[in-house]
């Protein structure tokens, strides 16, 4: 059931989501320093982003087909899918009903792949931040609690849908990274925490909760959707592991062996730390950083999705007064090969020779209308083929002339 289609809403986006915070406010105050509550009484301000699936049984209907998503909580009793499939694969919807009405919380992992609108707000973030998002769905029922007080290893957004719930923030007892590292359970026994700062989250409100944060939640009086939209932010260390993974096609100092029996002879230790000094020494290499941040850059190329077939009509009659726009939201690259260069987005490539590079750059970081006629470099013709190739791979949208803004809605 993934929804795809060629017609996004821009407007699911990170300013939108912080709304009236401005995007600069929140990255230079708030993110990854303290927890912050976005009061709106707007209760259909999040109306966009899930339309039509105002209640618990319209969302579960949405999973019908879905059961590996769908998992059950009630605080450290967990009910995984195959608790809730039938025998033709498809959901146990009363099965779920019934649990629900027990007190558990309906858990639905990655609703990002399965409702467009969702998708289309993880990947604006993604582009926005540089960082993968997640999203999950919680229906929770009434004076109940889904999870135990617990932090996360990643910064979370939670948009409240429908209901209100309550949040219990430990402020001062924040996991250090080195443990949330470590950690795989990441339950917290309240036992000598500080009192925590409760907040009571609307329909319509957000709430930033940075990663270690212990919290909990509880809904109230009526059942409670949010979502969290989780931001997994990578690390030095993984940016320095894919440094090191990167140089290692080119330096053989990091493919070197380890001694023989090196685990046995404590006097081998010496020769093992001489050899990773040698190997950390390799990403000194001016490349080996780009490289280590090349990888990271592929991760979200892989993750963006855009129409998968562009629509052949609007490649005809193509001049160079045609207007054009990035379709959006949508993270893409230009990398430098041997025969050129290659257009990266989504699941798709396209190659092309040196002197379509300062072109492909442009069409890459635009975030608004462009004529053919601005792509720079190239001839006539060769802009009009370029315009035509990057529409049928939807990469492109055309626009029609006099009042569009070139975004995509």
């Amino acid at each position: 059931m993934r929804q795809r289609s060629p017609r996004v809403d821009t407007a699911l986006s990170l300013p939108w989501l912080l709304e009236p915070l401005s995007v600069e406010t929140f990255l230079d105050d708030i993110w990854a320093k303290n927890h912050h509550h976005v009061t709106r009484d707007r209760p259909e301000y999040f109306d966009a982003l899930l339309p039509g699936l105002s209640v618990v049984d319209d969302m579960l209907e949405a999973f019908r087909h879905e059961p590996s998503a769908v998992r059950m909580s009630r605080g450290k009793d967990k009910k995984g899918p195959d608790n809730y499939r039938l025998a033709d694969g498809s959901l146990d919807l009363d099965s779920v009903r019934d649990d629900f009405a027990a007190g558990y919380t309906v858990v639905l992992d990655g609703v990002e792949q399965y409702l467009r609108t969702v998708g289309t707000l993880a990947r604006s973030l993604e582009v926005a931040l540089n960082f993968p998002v997640q999203v999950n769905a919680y229906v929770t029922p009434p004076q109940s609690s889904g999870l135990i007080p617990h932090y996360d290893d990643h910064d979370v957004l939670i948009l409240q849908i429908q209901g209100t719930k309550t949040w219990h923030l430990y402020v001062g007892a924040d996991r250090p990274p080195r443990e949330i590292q470590r950690d795989k359970d990441k339950a917290v026994d309240l036992a000598g925490l500080p009192a925590p700062t409760d907040l009571r989250l609307d329909a319509g409100d957000l709430l930033y909760v940075p990663r270690g944060r212990v919290h909990a939640a509880e809904a109230n009086a009526e059942p409670s959707i949010h979502l969290t939209v989780g931001i997994h932010t990578p690390t030095v260390l993984m940016l320095a592991i894919g440094a090191l993974y990167a140089q290692s096609f080119h330096d053989d100092r990091l493919n070197a062996r380890l001694p023989v029996r090196h685990l046995d002879d404590g006097e081998l230790g010496a020769t093992a730390r001489a050899l990773v000094r040698e190997a950390v020494d390799a990403v000194h290499d001016s490349s080996a950083m780009s490289d280590g941040l090349g990888l990271l850059a592929d991760v979200l190329v892989r993750r963006g999705t855009c129409p998968p077939v562009g629509q052949i009509a609007d490649t005809k009659a193509i001049d160079e007064r045609t207007r054009v726009a990035k379709y959006q939201p949508l993270y893409s690259r230009v990398r430098d090969t041997d025969n050129g260069v290659t257009l990266e987005f989504a699941s798709l490539s396209i190659s092309a020779g040196s002197d379509n590079a300062a072109a492909l750059r442009l069409a890459s970081s635009s975030t608004g209308p462009f004529r053919v006629g601005d792509l720079p470099g190239l001839q006539t013709r060769q802009r009009t083929d370029l315009a035509r190739t990057l529409i049928v791979s939807g990469f492109l949208v055309r626009l029609p002339e006099g009042g569009a803004d070139g975004r995509d809605g």
